[in-house]
Parts: structure tokens; C-alpha cells; sequence
């Protein structure tokens, strides 16, 4: 006979694996966002495993949380973060929620990302939790992981927030003020939009880039794109001085807007290709695959020769042309490895390398660019190879690694379409998001 009452016994170092492995899991979906290699199907795969520990540790119950807090109060890693603001949000346990800001407060820069993660990642389950952490009197930490998440979560999210978004552009906190113009950006802009022209001229760098950001997306103000040129110029600069974590986080930071600041710039505009002279080598780089205007191709074969970014340049050639170096036997063959390998600095460059990234054959490519009618696409957004459009988009949603899907959802931004496509969110939100694109195409086509 049953006993209803039954509960099976919680094995402490099992509940312990799930929380690390958990966390583990995330970092990989985290770092994948950056990698050639990582698409659709491996990302699936790495939502699946972290998906199986996190179902671990709520069957645990209350026993799955002290793992939690104590891995990420030992290792204080934005992976710790996303596992522990999860498992305080199903229920919504505001002791719980105050335990991960203790923590957090003290590495915000490091640790936020997790937390803004994690509420994304929970869809309108984080609706309690973003009201809670965006009151009046909450932390301002609280405060950042709520507006980003908004800003992730889309226009839906907005009404969640404890206050008026426009209460927040008067924070005495920068980062405050930044995230809510990161906020602003999916909202309606009815009263917004003067106080982002406002923040244009903020004394913060981050807040004069977010608010260029959100209203240049919006089309609503001419001067947006030239404050944020200067302000990827201004962290170019902070980028070349920065050293050890900080020069991490602010390559963080400079990537993020370079990107922003390519895709917001019309294919065609004369002065983009003078900004890529003015730029760091690698964000240079960046900005030609973002912009997708493929006069850059020159600029990009230049950097081929260049060995701290050549395996990059190369990627990136591909990633606008279409083609496959190594198909087209235009890649350098990799030397033997040494002794001396294992001793290697990781640098961008080391990365590269351990990402797969070829080292591409300079001549080659260079005598073939000269030589191909890449011109006819000039002044046109192109991604590997093709116009940015609804079939070409999806169809690299599908199969292009994580980089390219990412800039395949941002061409689907505005131009009419409803649905938000955010290639780090969960696999299955993903899935029906392109479900929903092509029931979108299907229409078109029948139209």
C-alpha cells in the first residue's frame, strides 16, 4: 500500500552537483553568445542539462537552496547568481531575494548579468520580483537588475516596474539612470523621449550611450547616433588604457555599443567606413560584420595580415561573404603544438584560436575579394552572403551560430514584425518565436 506522504531522501553532495553544474551550464549559454561554433542545436543541448539540474534542485525543495548560496557566496560567479535568483523566484522568497543582493552588492559589475538572466529567462514569472526590486526604496543593484530586464523582457515588462519609468532617470545612481534608458528602448516613448535627449548630455558615459541607443532605435532624434559615435570612442580609449578585469569589463561594455552603434548606422552612410580607422583593430572588425555593408570587405582582408586579429578577420570575411575559407583552401595550416602552449597568456588572440577560428590565407583572399562582384551588394545590409530578409533571417536562426543569430533577430526588429526574438532566452521561447515567424512568412508568401 502507498504512502502518500512518502518523500524521497535528499542526497546533500547530489543536491550540491545540481547546483554547480547548474551554474556550469549557464556560464556555457552565457559564453556561447560570443562563439563561432555554439548554434541552435548545441544550445538546445546545454539548455536541456541545465534545465535537468535545476529540476534537481527544486525537487530538493529548501534543502536545493543552501547548495545554491553557498556556491555562489564561495565562487561569486554571475552563474551562482542566475541558479539562486531562480530558485527564489518559484515561489517569490523576498529572504531569499535579499541573500542573493548581499552577495551581489558586493561584485554588481560581475554578478548582475546573472541576475538579469535569470529574470528574463522566467518570462512574466518575474513580474512579482521586477516590482520588488524596482520600488522607490529598493537597492539601487535592485534597481539595475529590474530595469534590464525589462529592457530584455520588452514593452510587457514595463508596467511591472513599482514606479513610473521616468522616475528613475532622476536616480542620484548612474548606473540607475542607465539602465532605465536601456528600459526606455522597448517602451512607449510618450514623455520618455525628452528626458533620454536630456540624458544625451548626462556627466555619465554609459548613461549618454544608452540614451543615444534607445532613441536612435526609435528614429525620434538626429544627434542619437553621433553622441554614441563619441561615446564608443571615449570607451575605445578607456578599453586601450584598462588593464586585468577591468579591461574585460570594459571590452564588454565597447563591444556592446560598437554593435549597437553599427546596427542603428544605415548601410551606405559615407562616414561609417571612416570610424573603422578610428577604432581598436577588433572593434573595427565588429562594426563591418554588424553594419553588413560589404564596402568594409577591403578593411576586413587589410586585417587579415594583422596576426593579433587574423583568424577574426577571417571569420568575419565569412560571415559577410557566405563562404567557407577552409572549403576554398584559403586557410594556413595550424603549426604543431609545443610545449610552450600550455603556458600561453589567454588573449583574445589565444581565444580565437581555441574557438576553431582559421588562420586565413592573406593572398588569397585578397586576390579574390579584388576580383568579385562584392560591389553590387555595397551600401546594402548583408549577412553571409545574402540581404537581410524574413527567409534569410529565419533560415540562419536555425543554423548559423550565435554571433550571426543574434544579428539575424536584430534585422527582424521594427519593420512591422511583432515578434521579439532573443537568441539567449530559453530554447523552447526560441522555438516557438521562430514558429511564430514563419506562420509570419507563410502570410507574406500567400499574400
Amino acid at each position: 500500500m502507498s504512502n502518500s506522504n512518502f518523500h524521497f531522501p535528499v542526497i546533500g553532495p547530489l543536491v550540491t552537483r545540481h547546483a554547480e553544474d547548474a551554474a556550469f551550464y549557464w556560464s556555457q549559454l552565457d559564453r556561447a553568445a560570443a562563439s563561432p561554433q555554439v548554434g541552435f542545436d548545441k544550445l538546445q543541448h546545454f539548455n536541456r542539462l541545465q534545465d535537468a539540474h535545476l529540476d534537481g534542485l527544486r525537487a530538493a525543495g529548501a534543502s536545493g537552496w543552501l547548495p545554491a548560496l553557498h556556491a555562489l557566496e564561495r565562487w561569486r560567479k554571475a552563474g551562482e547568481a542566475f541558479v539562486c535568483t531562480l530558485l527564489a523566484m518559484r515561489p517569490v522568497n523576498r529572504a531569499r531575494l535579499d541573500s542573493i543582493l548581499t552577495v551581489v552588492r558586493q561584485r554588481p559589475d560581475e554578478l548582475l548579468r546573472g541576475l538579469v538572466s535569470a529574470l528574463a529567462w522566467m518570462g512574466d514569472q518575474s513580474d512579482e520580483v521586477i516590482q520588488i526590486w524596482s520600488g522607490p526604496k529598493a537597492d539601487p543593484v535592485a534597481q539595475v537588475a529590474a530595469l534590464r530586464a525589462v529592457a530584455v523582457r520588452g514593452p510587457a515588462a514595463v508596467a511591472h516596474l513599482a514606479s513610473p519609468l521616468a522616475a528613475y532617470f532622476s536616480s542620484s545612481t548612474p548606473h540607475v539612470r542607465a539602465a532605465a534608458c536601456r528600459a526606455a528602448g522597448v517602451g512607449d516613448k510618450s514623455g520618455i523621449a525628452p528626458l533620454l535627449i536630456a540624458a544625451l548630455e548626462d556627466s555619465d558615459l554609459a548613461v549618454r550611450a544608452e540614451a543615444a541607443i534607445s532613441l536612435a532605435a526609435s528614429g525620434e532624434y538626429e544627434n542619437a547616433l553621433s553622441v554614441l559615435k563619441a561615446c564608443v570612442l571615449l570607451q575605445a580609449g578607456l578599453y586601450a588604457s584598462a588593464t586585468g578585469w577591468y579591461r574585460m569589463q570594459s571590452a564588454r561594455r565597447l563591444h556592446r555599443w560598437t554593435m549597437k552603434l553599427a546596427i542603428l548606422t544605415a548601410p551606405g552612410t559615407s562616414s561609417a567606413h571612416d570610424l573603422l580607422a578610428l577604432l581598436p583593430a577588433r572593434s573595427g572588425l565588429t562594426f563591418a560584420m554588424a553594419h553588413g555593408d560589404l564596402i568594409h570587405l577591403p578593411f576586413v582582408v587589410e586585417h587579415m595580415a594583422n596576426p593579433e586579429v587574423d583568424r577574426y578577420a577571417g571569420w568575419i570575411w565569412e560571415t559577410l561573404t557566405g563562404m567557407d575559407l577552409a572549403a576554398a583552401g584559403w586557410t594556413i595550416p595550424e603549426p604543431a603544438p609545443s610545449t610552450q602552449d600550455s603556458n600561453q597568456v589567454i588573449t583574445q588572440t589565444r581565444l580565437d584560436a581555441d574557438n576553431g577560428l582559421a588562420r586565413p590565407l592573406h593572398a588569397a583572399v585578397r586576390a579574390y575579394t579584388a576580383s568579385s562582384p562584392f560591389f553590387l551588394l555595397h551600401g546594402k545590409r548583408v549577412l553571409c552572403g545574402q540581404e537581410l530578409a524574413l527567409e534569410h533571417a529565419l533560415n540562419l536562426l536555425e543554423s548559423a551560430s550565435q554571433p550571426v543569430r543574434s544579428l539575424a533577430a536584430h534585422s527582424l526588429d521594427g519593420d512591422g514584425f511583432l515578434v521579439r526574438m532573443n537568441v539567449c532566452a530559453p530554447a523552447s521561447a526560441q522555438r516557438s518565436a521562430m514558429n511564430a515567424l514563419y506562420h509570419m512568412l507563410a502570410g507574406k508568401v500567400a499574400a
